[in-house]
């Protein structure tokens, strides 16, 4: 599963008696949450938490359609 995902970078740790971690995978469409989150779950039955973030640019990028925003709901 690592080789496929790829992950940028990958942390393991225990939680309350159970093994976890971190995978960073770098996605080039929020659409590809579901063929990663599909693999975890019938590939290891996990359980996931995703925390979707983004680089500096994706950010400027997302902001630069907030002005209207603020004005039609602000």
């Amino acid at each position: 599963m690592m080789e496929d995902l790829k992950p940028e970078a990958a942390y393991f740790h225990a939680v309350d008696g159970d093994r976890g971690g971190f995978l960073v995978v770098n996605m080039q469409d929020s659409s590809q949450i579901a063929d990663i989150a599909e693999r975890l779950f019938f590939g290891l039955n996990a359980k996931i938490e995703l925390v979707p973030v983004m680089t500096a640019d994706d950010l400027r990028k997302g902001l630069s359609g907030v002005q209207a925003t603020i004005q039609r709901y602000g």
